[in-house]
């Protein structure tokens, strides 16, 4: 039975597939025949009940599980299995595991099926769920609200011990409707009806005061919300605010008129952020009589561009309690203009700490902030040039530093100077002139006539820096020094040029010109040879026709055979350097057999053994004049590295680009020489990197990676010093977007 425990026993059971289908149960199935022992499992069964593999066909449940023994648990399992009627423990808790199951026994022809899940989480959801409700009713006691639930036919289904204290003048009014109850609540324009059935009728919540007389006799602030069932009402009595509100609009009218005789625009507003008072002034800016009642009249004399923040301030005050201060533009009624105004406000407390209003004060700041904006203004021109030079010194392709006239000490680099002088910029801030120039003998020179005050400009230097004494370098340079107010040299400001890789590329360009004159006229010339050859071929062959002595024969076998050679030579050299305008199919061994017959000579002269092995057959569409080029390159440099001499291998097989998953031609150069070391491995494929000193140009493998690129392919190489040298060519048999060619495999 695949994947579940059984034991002989179990043989009258279904076969394999009844026992995949159990295995794929999300619930337990477990089977015990009638001496109690277990004779399937399927894997939620092991899984939930922990069911050993020894268990199955030994022992019985009651040895496996003793816990079980005594309880109720093992009198339904025994009652089941003598009665052969099923039943359900819903749930039931297995302590030892501390898990709930959900089990139906299931008697069937003398044994017993257990069905059964873990219901674990949700008897705990259950739970909790209960706790909360409980915790929740607790808290609706504990709170100074009064909350009461009604249905959607206007019962009273809930009401905290709060709301039962303030509602106690009307009687036990829990499961009655509420417009009996409160029949005074139901008039023309009543606030309880009208807030009432929005929130009921039309799921809207809302919030308002009112006023409920005999018995009550209290203020109410009510907030009203739907609920799935009907509504919620949330109330608190605001009788005793009520009354100091109250007051407290008598004392306002003291100082009403204090604050008429003020110079500055005064105002206050209610806890609710209302505002209820403006004094002349103000009310004479905005263009009003008398004070607006409603809040939107305010709103629309501040600045359309600064409303939202001047309201979301005001609203976060309202809310927090805290001081209220923001500057805004008010727009002046005489003339429309936009005029820059201080707000602020501070909120009056009683005793509890509750705010009782908001007294507020507002100044025209028009003028002031004018000239602070201009002021900032100036000061962010002043650092928008400073970024900007900053930007561009620190990112300048021409290195820049700064050095003291007294000590050339470096006092400020920029990137670029860091990478010519090989360090990190805080590795170079503060080190001497001599330090960081060491190997080129005539610089100290220069930036000492720079630091008596002459200008250095479009200077050549040439040398070496201590950090890479293997690299000889080019630059141009300009000293500028900088002049004190009263003449003297403060520092020397340097501007740097590296153009070594511009001087390597004339080399290069000279270089290149020379060997391709040399293409030229070995070509030239193998043409020129080919019309000659022929003739002295056919002479050749006449004369053997004519041999009548041995010897004389196997002398002219010789010379036609090296004739022949010749012929090959001149040939393939042709054929070497012939430029195809589009490209052409090709087969690995046509491209291996030009280029290693240019080579013949200086393989067998080298002492180098050449293996060569073709695996592929199917021809490669390319330019098949570029791809020798980059054989011809491999094929150089490999015997190159093997001066004393030794094994060159060329091999050619198909293969699948893993990256892209296409077909295509892999042709291999490897060597049995010196092999390259890590560091060089890095650079071979930059341009004007050379091992080979004036030897070289530095540009045989960076071309060679740009043909391949070319040619949508790839290059792998891999090497170990002391081993030789691995080279692999990828060329797909389909063309597609061109990959990263330069792949190294360590």
């Amino acid at each position: 039975m695949p994947d579940s425990l059984t034991s002989p026993a179990a043989e009258a059971l279904p076969g394999a597939l009844l026992s995949l289908v159990l295995d794929g149960l999300p619930e337990g199935v477990l089977v015990m025949d009638k001496q109690w022992r277990i004779i399937y499992a399927n894997a939620n069964a092991r899984s939930i009940s922990r069911v050993l593999p020894e268990y199955i066909g030994h022992g019985t449940h009651w040895e496996h599980y003793p816990e079980t023994l005594g309880t109720s648990v093992e009198a339904d399992y025994r009652e089941a299995m003598a009665t052969g009627v099923g039943r359900v423990l819903d749930p039931y808790y297995f302590a030892p595991f501390d898990i709930w199951y959900s089990i139906r026994l299931i008697p069937v022809d003398h044994h017993l099926i257990l069905h059964y899940r873990d219901v674990t989480a949700e008897q705990r959801a259950d739970s909790t769920s209960r706790a909360l409700s409980e915790q929740l009713a607790q808290v609706l006691d504990a709170t100074t609200d009064g909350v009461t639930i009604f249905d959607r036919n206007w019962c009273i289904t809930y009401m905290n011990f709060r709301a039962k204290e303030i509602l106690s003048p009307s009687g036990d009014v829990l499961g009655s409707n509420v417009w009996e109850s409160f029949p005074l609540a139901v008039y023309e324009g009543s606030p309880f009806v009208e807030h009432y059935h929005r929130a009921m009728d039309q799921r809207i919540p809302s919030s308002f005061e009112a006023f409920y007389p005999e018995p009550l006799n209290i203020w109410l602030h009510i907030i009203v919300r739907p609920s799935p069932d009907g509504m919620i009402a949330f109330f608190r009595d605001i009788t005793e605010q009520k009354l100091k509100e109250d007051a407290l609009r008598a004392s306002e009218e003291r100082y009403r008129i204090l604050t008429e005789l003020n110079p500055q625009s005064l105002w206050t507003a209610g806890p609710d952020g209302h505002v209820r008072y403006v004094n002349h002034r103000f009310l004479e800016y905005i263009g009003h009589d008398v004070a607006p009642k409603i809040g939107g009249e305010y709103i629309r004399c501040v600045d359309p561009a600064d409303r939202e923040r001047v309201a979301k301030a005001w609203t976060h005050s309202i809310t927090t309690g805290e001081d209220y201060q923001i500057d805004a533009r008010l727009i002046r009624a005489s003339d429309h203009a936009s005029r820059w105004w201080h707000l602020r406000a501070l909120p009056i407390r009683d005793d509890q700490g509750n705010i009782q209003q908001w007294l507020g004060v507002a100044n025209d700041i028009h003028e002031n902030r004018q000239a602070e904006e201009k002021l900032r203004e100036q000061f962010a021109e002043i650092d928008r040039q400073r970024r900007e030079v900053e930007t561009i010194y620190l990112g300048s392709p021409i290195g820049m530093a700064l050095y003291d006239a007294k000590t050339l000490c470096l006092l400020r680099i920029n990137d670029r100077q860091a990478e010519i002088f090989r360090l990190p910029p805080s590795e170079a801030i503060g080190k001497t002139y001599d330090e960081l120039a060491a190997g080129v003998p005539t610089a100290h020179a220069l930036i000492r006539r720079a630091a008596a005050g002459e200008a250095i400009l479009n200077h050549t230097l040439e040398g070496t820096l201590d950090r890479r004494q293997d690299e000889y370098r080019y630059w141009n340079i300009n000293y500028s020094p900088i002049f004190a107010e009263d003449g003297t040299v403060q520092a020397i400001a340097s501007a740097t040029v590296e153009t070594t890789h511009q001087k390597r590329a004339e080399t290069a360009l000279i270089q290149s010109e020379k060997l391709a004159a040399v293409g030229r006229l070995a070509s030239s010339i193998a043409h020129e040879i080919n019309n000659p050859l022929e003739s002295v071929m056919n002479l050749v062959y006449i004369a053997r026709q004519h041999a009548i002595l041995p010897e004389v024969q196997t002398f002219l076998d010789l010379a036609d055979q090296e004739l022949r050679r010749v012929s090959i030579i001149a040939n393939q050299t042709l054929r070497f350097h012939k430029q195809a305008t589009k490209p052409q199919a090709v087969s690995g061994e046509d491209l291996y057999s030009t280029v290693l017959s240019i080579y013949e000579g200086r393989l067998k002269n080298s002492n180098i053994a050449v293996q060569q092995r073709t695996r592929a057959q199917r021809p490669v569409v390319c330019f098949e004049g570029e791809i020798r080029q980059v054989l011809n390159n491999f094929v150089g440099n490999a015997i190159d590295a093997m001066p004393t001499g030794g094994r060159l291998l060329v091999r050619s097989r198909e293969a699948t680009d893993w990256r892209s998953g296409l077909h295509g031609l892999v042709l291999t150069i490897a060597d049995t020489g010196l092999g390259i070391d890590p560091k060089t491995q890095s650079h071979i494929f930059e341009a004007f990197f050379t091992t080979k000193g004036i030897q070289g140009t530095g540009l045989g493998l960076w071309i060679s990676a740009e043909i391949i690129q070319r040619h949508h392919g790839r290059i792998l190489m891999r090497s170990r010093q002391g081993s030789g040298t691995v080279f692999s060519i990828f060329l797909p048999y389909e063309i597609t977007p061109a990959p990263d060619p330069t792949v190294r495999l360590q």
